[in-house]
């Protein structure tokens, strides 16, 4: 037998070692004993990032990440590097500074480790107004844009790290109080949307908080949102601001509870009374009538007397009546002209025209004309305008966001609306041929530097444009 011996080569095993990453994990939550987890979860826990299989509580990560415990430990966090630390040092929060003031923005930065701060941005309604590369950190700004401002800023430092300051608010005033020359800025505000601490207060007189609903027998329905509607009277109280309960609205075009209750004397008086109970309980300067729409005939000679009657109840309590009424055609004819002096003034809706170009500034100039030439006193008349696009029905908030360049035309290409420059034509023209403007609705606007109802009271007052377009 031959044997043959086989001599193998030893080749050493050489495993190729990759580096492990370290995970940012920044804005992961913590792990908490208390808190539940189901699967996917991710937390970190002792520099550590961990994800759940499967529900869990009280479960240690650290403890229970085996092949067959509840969590999947992934990687090690990457260690925190410490940021800049940036606060705002004037103005103080809740200044008062004058327009066309030279105003100094300061902030004061540093850094943990010593870092060296390269620079500090400045942001105002947060847009980028200046930077500063050395400290004491400052800009010299001219007070400009009446009303309600933000202040905050950003600190980088040499490694490329940012950190932002609390943001500061403050007010821009006249020196001298604007003049109330009677000229009224009318706002709806409704329950489903917006927040309270959104409102400008100060570019407003009155604010219609959206809608309250009648029942067929002229009881009233439960209020949306009823806590809602009390912060805004405290906060619009505080400013001056009168505010109204709107009552109707489109409602899916149905109007069948106003036609039953109006059509007797009795379901009338069972109206008045309920609204009127509701506006003392709730400390409201009065009503704003949206009945969409009275037709001519019966129906326009029940809204007549109801609109006597309630006129009458709120006028002995001091209380406003107002109306929201269609801005022209024939479903204007169910508005009589007894109307007008029951009435503290009328909010023309001259918008929805059509779903191109749906509130052109020919169609507020006929709107007015319509209802002028009916005998409406000019003082009375309060022009409407749209914070809203058709056919789309985007919010004009939505198509700044989407461009800024939206400000300063009245379409997109898709959506029409009215931007910056119509809204101020109207405004201008509401000036010389009416009483005040009205918009629907406030939630739709902008807060920053493009904000629609800051171009409308600007005009309203006489002030220069803070916005520019060109």
């Amino acid at each position: 037998m031959k044997f043959t011996t086989t001599l193998l080569a030893v080749i050493p095993l050489v495993t190729a070692v990759h580096p492990v990453l370290a995970a940012d994990c920044t804005g992961l939550p913590t792990w908490s004993s208390s808190q539940v987890y189901i699967g996917g979860n991710l937390v970190k826990h002792l520099a550590k990032r961990y994800e759940a299989k499967w529900w869990n509580q009280n479960q240690d990560p650290s403890a229970n990440s085996g092949p067959w415990d509840v969590w999947r430990y992934l990687d090690d966090c990457e260690p925190v590097q410490p940021k800049p630390e940036v606060k705002i040092t004037t103005p103080n929060a809740g200044a008062r500074l004058v327009l066309g003031s030279s105003v100094t923005l300061s902030a004061e930065a540093s850094h943990p480790q010593g870092v060296q701060i390269e620079r500090v941005e400045f942001y105002m309604d947060n847009v980028l107004v200046a930077t500063d590369q050395t400290s004491p950190y400052t800009y010299l700004w001219q007070a400009q844009g009446l009303g309600q401002h933000t202040l905050n800023a950003k600190a980088i430092d040499a490694s490329d790290m940012m950190s932002e300051s609390s943001e500061v608010s403050f007010s821009v005033v006249t020196d001298d109080p604007i003049p109330d020359d009677g000229f009224k800025i009318v706002g709806y505000f409704p329950s489903w949307q917006g927040s309270v601490d959104d409102i400008q207060f100060d570019k407003l007189t009155h604010i219609n908080y959206s809608f309250l609903l009648p029942n067929a027998d002229g009881t009233l329905k439960p209020l949306e949102n009823l806590d809602k509607m009390t912060a805004l009277v405290t906060a619009a109280h505080g400013q001056g601001v009168k505010v109204g309960i709107a009552i109707g609205g489109w409602n899916g075009g149905d109007d069948s509870a106003f036609e039953t209750f109006a059509n007797s004397a009795q379901g009338r008086t069972r109206f008045v009374q309920e609204v009127m109970a509701f506006v003392v309980r709730h400390n409201l300067d009065g009503v704003d009538m949206d009945w969409e729409y009275p037709d001519p005939g019966a129906s326009a000679e029940n809204y007549a007397l109801l609109m006597k009657e309630l006129g009458q109840a709120l006028h002995q309590e001091n209380k406003f009546l107002t109306a929201a009424v269609v801005a022209l055609g024939y479903t204007g004819g169910g508005v009589l002209e007894s109307v007008f002096d029951d009435i503290d003034f009328l909010n023309l809706m001259a918008y929805d025209a059509n779903n191109a170009n749906h509130a052109s500034m020919q169609y507020a100039k006929d709107s007015i004309a319509y209802w002028q030439a009916r005998g409406l006193a000019k003082e009375k008349t309060v022009l409407g305008v749209p914070f809203y696009a058709r056919p789309t029905w985007k919010a004009y908030k939505t198509l700044l966001q989407e461009n800024s360049a939206n400000a300063c035309r009245d379409t997109d290409g898709s959506s029409y609306y009215n931007g910056i420059p119509t809204i101020r034509a109207k405004t201008e023209y509401a000036k010389l041929n009416a009483g005040g403007i009205m918009n629907w609705e406030l939630s739709h606007d902008s807060n920053g530097p493009a904000s629609l109802l800051t171009a409308k009271w600007e005009v309203a007052k006489g002030l220069s444009p803070s916005y520019n377009c060109q």
